[in-house]
């Protein structure tokens, strides 16, 4: 049973219907009519729609929608509600039915139905990234002698209904390769292609065109300073110790790994917390930019003794439609110490309501690692553009003192006079031949 803390009934002097407002049950502020149907929300700031691209028209109906866009593509997804007294709209709007929400007449998010599901006078529509079509494909095929973008045009064209446009396709190197896969998610294929060039980002626009680019990095339309958001909150715990530090470094052909640890940490880490092997504290960062060596050993011992990891944290705000994760924003929170340039990870919309919520990370080299750990469905890009095959180098820190216990037992031994005698005992050889005299113990030295 559904319990109601509140209700309003409002008239309309000059209306004919009765609205009943329920403030409790169903997300504020939803209307029912006087039959107990209940009709869209208004939003004073902004008109949210729902598109259907097929029909070329507007769904009516709209009663709320949520929208979660995020950096790892394959986390994007949306939920819209309708009104449906019919109870007929989850037959119209079948799995795998396009349709477009939009925020003032601009695409917020585009994709594909995946679950629709009917209640009384409602039905919702859960929605996918249309990226997701990537990930329905299981590739059987062997490439010999293709050029990567011949191979990406094949591979979209055959095996996904997303459309190609070769304006969205700019791959950096566009090398030749020879590759079988045998039972391989499309998504991974694309990402290995990906990685034999210059470790480009992919995936599917809102309107279901397939795009693959070099990443970069746009500047936010809008900061987060104090005043420009309700609430924020940040992990104190991101910057904690780090004593281990793996780089990968370079771009195909020429790439690299090194590891640089502090054994020292490691061991006070062991005694502080009683554990029975050194604690290590390991981060893993990716610099396609880093080309030698000695810088990737310079970048892995400056987060060394920085002791940091990439912050990380949450505001929640308003509207904010036109931001877009992987965006660069100032944030400013003088409470906990915050004043520096963050990238976006995801974005979380409601309507009604209008509560924004963006999860961010702060802007530092290989924070592209970690806004894909922000994003729900976490997706491991640790290597992009580097080769995870190549030698891993361990550089230990020789300015470091290192404790080395060594265990030295000492025994004596009193020899008979007669052990190299032949006789009796014969020289203690006996029938065994085993040297050594068994008539006498050893003793510890303390």
């Amino acid at each position: 049973m559904t319990l109601i803390d509140d209700v309003t009934v409002v008239f309309d002097e000059d209306a004919v219907d009765m609205h009943i407002v329920f403030a409790s049950s169903i997300p504020s502020p939803v209307f029912f009519d006087i039959a107990g149907h209940p009709e869209a929300a208004d939003d004073d700031a902004e008109t949210w729609t729902l598109y259907d691209p097929t029909a070329g028209a507007e769904v009516d109906g709209l009663l709320s929608v949520s929208i979660q866009d995020a950096f790892n593509r394959f986390a994007r997804t949306a939920e819209v509600t309708l009104d449906d007294t019919a109870g007929a709209l989850a037959a119209t709007y079948a799995a795998g039915t396009p349709l477009q929400v939009k925020i003032g007449g601009t695409v917020r998010f585009g994709g594909f139905v995946s679950c629709p599901t009917t209640d009384r006078y409602t039905t919702t529509l859960e929605l996918l990234g249309f990226d997701f079509w990537l990930k329905k494909r299981v590739i059987y095929y062997t490439f010999n002698g293709a050029t990567i973008s011949a191979a990406l045009e094949y591979l979209i064209e055959t095996y996904t209904p997303l459309t190609w446009n070769p304006a969205l396709v700019q791959v950096v190197n566009d090398a030749t390769f020879t590759r079988e896969w045998k039972g391989t998610a499309l998504n991974e294929v694309v990402a290995e292609l990906s990685s034999l060039s210059a470790g480009e980002e992919f995936g599917a626009d809102d309107e279901g065109v397939f795009f693959f680019r070099p990443r970069s990095a746009n500047r936010s339309p809008r900061d987060f300073t104090e005043g420009e958001y309700a609430a924020a909150e940040f992990d104190e715990d991101a910057k904690a110790e780090v004593n281990r530090v793996v780089i990968y470094y370079g771009e195909y052909p020429t790439t690299g790994a090194i590891a640089l640890e502090n054994k020292a940490s490691q061991k006070a880490l062991q005694e502080q917390f009683g554990s029975s092997n050194p604690v290590v504290i390991e981060v893993t960062r990716t610099y396609p930019e880093i080309t030698t060596e000695a810088g990737a050993r310079s970048k892995a011992q400056q987060i060394l003794d920085e002791k940091s990891a990439i912050q990380t944290g949450e505001l929640s705000t308003w509207e904010s439609y036109d931001v877009r994760p992987g965006d660069v924003c100032t944030v400013v929170d003088s409470d906990q110490g915050i004043d520096g340039e963050f990238r976006i990870a995801q974005i979380g919309y409601e309507y009604p309501g209008g509560e924004t919520t963006i999860r961010l990370a702060e802007n530092a080299e290989g924070v592209v690692d970690v806004l894909v750990e922000l994003s729900d469905e976490v997706s491991r890009i640790d290597a992009r553009a580097a080769d995870t095959d190549a030698t891993l180098v361990e550089m230990p820190r020789l300015d470091e003192t290192i404790g080395i216990e060594v265990l030295v037992e000492v025994y004596t031994y009193d020899v008979p006079d007669d052990a190299l005698m032949l006789g009796e005992w014969q020289g203690q050889l006996g029938e065994h031949y085993q040297l050594g005299d068994r008539r006498a113990k050893r003793t510890q030295v303390p």
